[in-house]
């Protein structure tokens, strides 16, 4: 295994009297911290790596390699791109060696034994030195050799151990000048979300710095930064970014604008098809990308805990998995972007997940929107669309909440829970199919008002409840169906909405086909049989009088009604059963 690794690399990797560190020294993965990982912090996670003589603390962002969860202890790593730092340890009085990986490649796919040099150099001894006898001569060499003057520092590795650094980072987002007031005074402050290929990081700004730094950082244009304050973020206010860290703009921050460079690389996205928001927990901030078919007015919306109004608009986003998803914009976002963008590809970074009637998303301050961005995604998006994607039918996330719902019961289970009876009404889910549906009485003649059933009266049709007359009703439906699960079956009622969704026709054009054309009649009610369907129910105890030879005895039966019906979507519901397999397995593992 010694011809495979560097052995004792990381030596000369930390030696201050070197003027060039190793190009792709090869280390072994002696130790992974998993626990790092999570999707609210910054997307980086520890490891220790071995070159046979000693170990150090290595971070490995993992928006800057791809599929970095995927490393296993005793894999080879060939660092293609990285940079080394030295800073005190918290918990002694030494200093403590790290390696920032930002590039890397896998020697192979093997996992070796954690490897030891059998002849060592003399680098166990100095594997830590402490603080106190390095001279000020060494420590100035030393951050000398290891500054970047030539080469940007990736945002992803910035922290407060490292104070010599500058970034080349491209505004995405900038807010509006906002005010604070305290008891002992007034204040302003602003900020901007800086990106570059390995991440983003927000960069605030307060008092005199606002007036220096605002008109000069525009959204969309690249900058060199250096000398800020790299602190602690807020995730009051900075929630959605993927960092730990945030920039402080002070007196002594320098800002340069950088013209003539192309900015189409300076940003990464982690794109999530429409089909699998179902996969993402509510309030989760992720990338997606679609194209714009539905822009909506602007829409005032009072905010009831406040009752102040607010300005919302709503767009409705495509992609190639042939579902649809709306993104909600409000205030400002709401009235920036408007109808323009129908028609148009639009790129957008950390946005909200929704679940409220399925899944939706919302554009948040920070939240960036790129329209026809210059990504192979979006060539792909257009291609698609232009040769397939116009003619297909979409459907939209909305529609599939009962598709996640975890409490689906069985037709016998809502017997045995006597669901509905006791003067009660109840609600609840059930998956079933539809095996028979009744052909005698479909409809009921309606007020086209109010809905209620009209009658008959001198050629004419009254609504008692509106008190009107119409030369024709109009007829909504009342359909009885039977349904079947594998625990038994029972009779259900659908009303008009929930059944034009399973017939597929409107009920008028249904009547004029029964005397019309009686063989395509029968057709829609075959075509409506046979097949699976998730349905909202509500159960409810009615009570009638019956006649019996002269005699009146008052009787009660449970109706069910359909409230809302979804088909069985495969996939989804696939991934949803997947889902609380995984969810059995880790409880019976811990």
């Amino acid at each position: 295994m010694s011809n495979l690794i560097s052995v004792g690399v990381i030596q000369a990797i930390f030696n201050p009297k070197s003027s060039k560190k190793p190009e792709k020294p090869v280390l072994q993965v002696a130790k992974i911290a998993h626990n790092e990982y999570s999707s609210l912090r910054p997307q980086r996670f520890k490891v220790a790596l071995n070159d046979g003589c000693e170990l150090v603390q290595g971070i490995i962002p993992v928006n800057s390699v791809g599929a970095s969860r995927n490393i296993n202890r005793g894999q080879l790593l060939r660092l293609t791109h990285y940079n080394c730092l030295i800073k005190p340890s918290l918990e002694t009085k030494e200093t403590l060696k790290i390696i920032i990986v930002i590039n890397y490649e896998l020697v192979d796919n093997q996992l070796y034994p954690i490897f030891h040099s059998l002849s060592p150099p003399q680098v166990r001894n100095i594997r830590r030195t402490p603080l106190h006898t390095r001279s000020l001569q060494q420590s100035n060499a030393f951050e000398s050799n290891y500054t970047i003057d030539e080469e940007f520092f990736p945002i992803s590795t910035l922290s407060p151990y490292y104070n010599t650094w500058k970034i080349e980072a491209l505004v995405g987002t900038k807010s509006d000048v906002r005010y604070w007031r305290k008891f002992d005074g007034t204040g302003k402050w602003f900020s901007v979300v800086l990106y570059d290929s390995s991440g983003e990081i927000r960069a605030t700004a307060f008092e005199q710095q606002v007036d220096e730094f605002y008109d000069q950082l525009q959204v969309g244009k690249l900058y060199e930064i250096s000398k800020a304050k790299v602190g602690s973020s807020n995730k009051k206010y900075s929630s959605i970014i993927k960092n730990e860290y945030e920039l402080f703009l002070g007196r002594e921050t320098i800002i340069r604008e950088v013209l003539d460079k192309d900015t189409s690389n300076f940003m990464t996205f982690n794109f999530v098809k429409i089909s699998d928001l179902f996969e993402y927990e509510k309030d989760e901030i992720i990338d997606i990308i679609g194209l714009v078919i539905k822009v909506s007015d602007i829409q005032e919306i009072t905010i009831k805990s406040t009752r102040r109004n607010v300005n919302k608009r709503s767009i409705t986003m495509i992609d190639q998995s042939q579902y649809q998803v709306t993104l909600a914009l409000w205030s400002s976002n709401a009235e920036k972007f408007d109808k323009s963008l129908l028609n148009h590809v639009i790129a957008c970074k950390n946005v909200r997940v929704g679940d409220f009637q399925g899944r939706n998303l919302t554009l948040l301050n920070d939240s960036l929107v790129i329209q026809d961005p210059k990504i192979k995604e979006t060539k792909a998006l257009l291609d698609w669309f232009n040769i397939n994607g116009s003619n297909s039918k979409f459907t939209s996330l909305s529609k599939f909440t009962m598709q996640y719902d975890d409490d689906i019961k069985t037709l016998e289970q809502v017997k045995y829970e006597k669901l509905g009876q006791d003067d009660k009404v109840d609600f609840f889910l059930i998956m079933a199919t539809i095996t028979f549906i009744k052909k005698g009485t479909i409809s009921y003649p309606a007020c086209p008002t109010c809905y209620k059933k009209v009658n008959q009266r001198d050629n004419e049709w009254q609504c008692d409840k509106c008190s009107q007359s119409y030369q024709e009703p109009e007829h909504k439906y009342i359909l009885s169906a039977i349904l079947t699960d594998f625990t038994g079956n029972s009779i259900l009622t659908f009303f008009n909405d929930t059944a034009d969704k399973i017939m597929e026709i409107d009920v008028n054009e249904l009547l004029r086909l029964r005397d019309e054309d009686e063989d395509r009649y029968h057709l829609y009610f075959e075509n409506a049989s046979c097949k699976p369907y998730f349905i909202k129910c509500r159960a409810k105890t009615d009570t009638y009088i019956t006649e019996n030879e002269n005699t009146y005895e008052e009787r009660s039966s449970v109706r069910y009604n359909a409230m809302d019906v979804s088909p069985v979507d495969y996939v989804i519901r696939a991934k949803k059963l997947y889902q609380i397999i995984s969810n059995i397995e880790e409880e019976m593992i811990s």
